[in-house]
């Protein structure tokens, strides 16, 4: 699952200004990565969780919490 421009700017904005988190991508052929400065808590990969599952797709964290997977 890729996520378009609009669902990402919108994800960026929701976790900016509700938790003060900066989403960084990175986008490669045919999948993109996402991290973060520093690790997220429980509340901002919920948040993501559940934002992305209303486009079918799931997310998948590193061990580290500073990255992030779409499925």
């Amino acid at each position: 699952m890729i996520l378009n421009l609009s669902q990402i700017t919108e994800l960026k904005q929701q976790l900016s200004e509700q938790f003060g988190v900066y989403l960084h991508l990175h986008d490669t052929c045919g999948a993109q990565y996402f991290s973060f400065d520093a690790p997220v808590s429980m509340e901002v990969q919920d948040y993501i969780i559940e934002f992305v599952h209303q486009y079918g797709a799931l997310a998948q964290f590193s061990e580290d919490q500073t990255g992030l997977f779409i499925k």
